[in-house]
C-alpha cells in the first residue's frame, strides 16, 4: 500500500507545480490594475496601505470564475470581501467562541455552494478569510473600523473600475459556454475528418452551457432568446453528428470535405457567438449526400440543422429578441430553471449521508476552522512579538483542501513552496530603506505579479500574495511567521484529506449503476416512442436525457479522479476494463441519442412489438445496474432481436440498423461490467479512461 501511495503523492506533486499560460484573461486584470494603482494613489496621499488592499480584493472576487454580468459580479464581491466580511471579524474579534461558529458555519456554506458554481462557493469562503483575518488584527472595534472604512474605499474604487470599457457583447459568459460548447462539436467533426473516434466527454460542454444559461435572470430571457435556441440546437446536433462516424468507411476524399465543412461551419458558429457578429468565414452549407449513401436521411438532417445553427448565430441578442420568436429552449420541455430555484434544489439534494459534496463542506469547514485554532494558539511564535497571524493557516488549510486527494496534496505542497519563497523575499524587501514612494511602488509591482501569475499556478501566486503581506506587515518576522502558519494550514489540510477522504475508486459501481438506470428510462421511453409514435409521451424525452447526461458525467469524472487516487488498487474494475466501461457507455449514450434523433413522425404505424422489447431493454440495464453496483450475479433476460422491432420492408432497414446499433452497445456494456479484474492483481488505472 505504501507504494500506491508514494506514487500518488509523487504524481500529485508534480501536477501541483504544472504551470499554466500567464496573464489570462488581460481585460479584466487591466481593469483591476488600474484599480490598484488608483487605490495606491490614494493610500499615499492618506498613509494608508488599506486602500490598495480593498481594490485588489474587490478586483480578486470578480475575476472568479462568474456566470452573470460583471458590474453585478464587482459589487457582490466588493460587498463581500471589503465591508461584510470585514465589519464581522471586527465585531467577533473579542468573542472567539462566536468567531469559531460563525467561521465553522460559513466556511461549509461554501464548501457547499461549489456544487453550484466554482464563483459563489469561492467568494463565500474569500468572505470568511476576509472576517477571520479582521477578528485577528483588529485590536479594538474603533481601529477595526478604521482599517474596514480604508479597505472600503479601496473596494469602491475597485468596483468603478469594473465599469471601464471595454464592455462586449451582451451576457458574455453565456456566449462563451455556447461557444465553447461549438468548438467541442467542431473539434469532433475535424477528428471525423481524419478518420478517428474523438474521445469526447459529450455531456461536459453541454451541461456547462445549460448551466450558465440558467443563470440568466427570467426578465432577461427572451433577449437571450438566440443563445437558448443554440443550446437546443446543439441538443439536436449531436446525436446527427455522430452519425459521421458511421460513414467513415466511405469515400475518404468525400468524407473528409463533408466533415471538415461541417467543422468550419461550427467553429463559424462559435465564433460569432463570442463577437455577437453574424457568420461570415464558413461555408454556406454542408455538402449534400449523395442518393442511396448510408445515413443519407441523417446527412441531409444535419445539414439542415447546421444551416439552422448559422442562422440563429447570426440573430441579434436585444431587448425585443424574443418577442415574435420564441424558440422550444424557452418554452418547451427543454426550459430552463431559474437559477435561485435550481441552486436551492440543488443544495437540498446534497443534505444526505453518501454526498461526496456535503462530506467535503464538513470537511473544510473543520479543517479552516481547526487551522484558524491552532494559529491562534500557537502565541507570538517563541517570542518573536508576531501576533494575530492565524489568519494565514485559515486561509492556506480553506484553499487548499479541496474534494480529490491529488489536488488537495499538489495545493499543499507547491503552497508551502511558494509561501517559503514568498518569505524570503517579503524579508528581504522589509531590509529596503523606509520610503512610502518606495513602498508603494513595490506593493503595486508585487500586486501586478499576482495579476499576471494567477492562471499560471499555486505556488507563484503564493510568492506574491505571501511577499504583499510580510512587506506590507513591516518585519522579518512577519515574513517567516506567515510562512509558518502556511505550512501547518496545509499539513491539517492534507491530514483531514487523509483521515476522512473521498476516494472515487469506491463510488465508480454506484455512480455507473445510477447512470445505468437513468440510461435504462431514457432508452425504454426512446423506444415506446417508436411503438406508439401517436400516443409516447415525446415531452418527457429531455427530462430523461438530462438526467442521464448528469448521471453520466459524475462517472466520467470520478472514473478519472480513481486514476490518481492511492487506493485504485482495490478498484472493482482494472484500468482497461474501466476503459472498455467508458467506451461502452459512450456507444450505448450514442445508440439512445440516433434512435431519438431517427423518432418516427406522428403519423407513422406503429409497431406494437416495440412496447415488449422496450420493456426488455429495461429489465435487462436495471439488472445490470444492480450487478456493477454488488457484484452479484443477475438472472438472464431475454435477448433484443433488432430485426424483429419493425416489419421487415426495405424502407425499414436503416431504423433497424439504429436498433442493432443499441443492441450491441447493451452487449459490450454487460461484458464490460461482468469482466473483473484479478483479485489480487495490480494495475494502474488509465487517466483517459474517463474521458472516452
Amino acid at each position: 500500500m505504501l507504494v500506491h501511495y508514494r506514487r500518488a503523492v509523487l504524481d500529485a506533486v508534480r501536477h501541483g507545480f504544472k504551470l499554466g499560460r500567464p496573464f489570462q484573461n488581460p481585460e479584466a486584470l487591466l481593469r483591476v490594475a488600474v484599480a490598484v494603482v488608483a487605490a495606491t494613489v490614494v493610500g499615499y496621499l492618506t498613509n494608508e496601505p488599506m486602500p490598495a488592499i480593498g481594490a485588489w480584493f474587490s478586483g480578486m472576487g470578480s475575476l472568479v470564475p462568474r456566470r452573470r454580468n460583471r458590474v453585478a459580479i464587482s459589487a457582490a464581491s466588493t460587498l463581500m470581501l471589503c465591508i461584510a466580511g470585514p465589519l464581522l471579524g471586527v465585531w467577533l474579534h473579542a468573542t472567539p467562541w462566536l468567531l469559531y461558529v460563525l467561521a465553522f458555519a460559513g466556511t461549509f456554506l461554501g464548501g457547499l455552494l461549489l456544487t453550484i458554481g466554482v464563483g459563489p462557493g469561492m467568494r463565500v469562503v474569500i468572505m470568511m478569510i476576509m472576517m477571520v483575518a479582521f477578528a485577528d488584527i483588529s485590536p479594538d472595534v474603533t481601529t477595526g473600523l478604521s482599517e474596514v472604512k480604508w479597505l472600503a474605499v479601496g473596494g469602491a474604487i475597485g468596483f468603478l473600475c469594473h465599469l471601464l470599457p471595454p464592455y462586449g457583447p451582451r451576457f458574455a459568459a453565456q456566449r462563451e459556454a455556447v461557444a465553447a460548447l461549438y468548438d467541442a462539436l467542431a473539434a469532433d467533426a475535424r477528428a471525423y475528418a481524419r478518420g478517428q473516434t474523438p474521445d469526447q466527454p459529450w455531456p461536459l460542454p453541454l451541461l456547462t452551457a445549460r448551466q450558465t444559461l440558467d443563470a440568466v435572470p427570467q426578465r432577461s430571457r427572451a433577449a437571450a432568446a438566440p443563445l437558448f435556441a443554440l443550446l437546443g440546437e446543439a441538443h439536436r446536433l449531436v446525436p446527427h453528428l455522430r452519425a459521421l462516424e458511421s460513414t467513415v468507411d466511405g469515400d475518404p476524399a468525400v468524407r473528409e470535405a463533408r466533415h471538415t465543412a461541417a467543422a468550419d461551419i461550427l467553429s463559424g458558429i462559435a465564433t460569432a457567438v463570442r463577437s455577437g457578429k453574424p457568420v461570415t468565414d464558413a461555408p454556406e452549407h454542408l455538402p449534400e449526400p449523395r442518393p442511396g449513401e448510408p445515413l443519407e436521411a441523417t446527412l441531409r438532417a444535419l445539414g439542415d440543422l447546421l444551416d439552422e445553427a448559422r442562422r440563429v448565430a447570426s440573430l441579434p441578442v436585444s431587448r425585443d429578441a424574443g418577442a415574435s420568436w420564441q424558440h422550444a429552449e424557452l418554452t418547451g420541455p427543454h426550459a430552463l430553471s431559474g437559477f435561485l430555484t435550481r441552486g436551492l434544489g440543488q443544495l437540498r439534494a446534497e443534505f444526505r449521508t453518501d454526498s461526496p459534496a456535503l462530506r467535503h463542506a464538513l470537511r473544510l469547514a473543520f479543517a479552516a476552522t481547526l487551522a484558524e485554532a491552532v494559529g491562534r494558539a500557537t502565541g507570538d511564535w517563541g517570542g518573536l512579538g508576531v501576533s494575530s497571524h492565524a489568519v494565514w493557516a485559515f486561509l492556506t488549510a480553506a484553499v487548499v483542501l479541496v474534494p480529490t486527494f491529488g489536488h488537495t496534496v499538489g495545493r499543499a505542497v507547491s503552497r508551502s513552496s511558494g509561501a517559503v519563497v514568498g518569505g524570503l523575499l517579503g524579508w528581504a524587501l522589509v531590509m529596503l530603506p523606509d520610503d512610502r514612494l518606495l513602498h508603494a511602488v513595490l506593493v503595486v509591482v508585487l500586486i501586478f505579479g499576482y495579476l499576471v501569475l494567477r492562471s499560471v499556478g499555486q505556488a507563484p501566486v503564493i510568492i506574491c500574495i505571501t511577499a504583499v503581506v510580510a512587506y506590507i506587515g513591516g518585519s522579518g518576522a512577519s515574513a517567516w511567521s506567515r510562512t509558518v502558519d502556511t505550512l501547518i494550514g496545509a499539513a491539517i489540510a492534507v491530514a483531514v484529506q487523509f483521515l476522512w477522504p473521498t476516494w472515487h475508486t469506491d463510488r465508480l459501481p454506484r455512480l455507473l449503476g445510477e447512470w445505468t438506470r437513468c440510461e435504462a428510462r431514457h432508452l425504454e421511453a426512446v423506444v415506446r416512442v417508436w411503438a406508439d409514435p401517436t400516443g409516447a409521451d415525446r415531452d418527457a424525452l429531455a427530462g430523461l436525457r438530462h438526467e442521464a447526461r448528469l448521471a453520466r458525467r459524475r462517472y466520467q469524472e470520478a472514473a478519472t479522479e480513481a486514476a490518481s487516487e492511492p487506493v485504485h488498487h482495490r478498484a472493482r474494475w482494472s484500468g482497461s476494463r474501466l476503459a472498455a466501461l467508458s467506451r461502452a457507455t459512450r456507444e450505448l449514450t450514442k445508440g439512445t441519442a440516433l434512435l431519438a434523433a431517427h423518432l418516427p413522425e406522428p403519423d407513422r404505424a406503429p409497431v406494437p412489438e416495440a412496447a415488449g422489447h422496450a420493456e426488455i431493454l429495461h429489465e435487462r440495464l436495471t439488472r445490470l445496474a444492480t450487478r456493477a453496483e454488488t457484484g452479484a450475479a443477475s438472472e438472464a433476460v431475454p435477448e433484443v432481436q433488432p430485426l424483429e422491432l419493425l416489419a421487415l420492408d426495405p424502407a425499414a432497414e436503416p431504423d433497424r440498423e439504429l436498433f442493432a446499433r443499441v443492441a450491441d452497445a447493451m452487449a459490450e456494456l454487460e461484458r464490460a461490467v461482468e469482466d473483473r479484474r484479478p483479485e489480487h492483481g495490480r494495475h494502474r488505472l488509465d487517466p483517459a479512461a474517463g474521458a472516452a
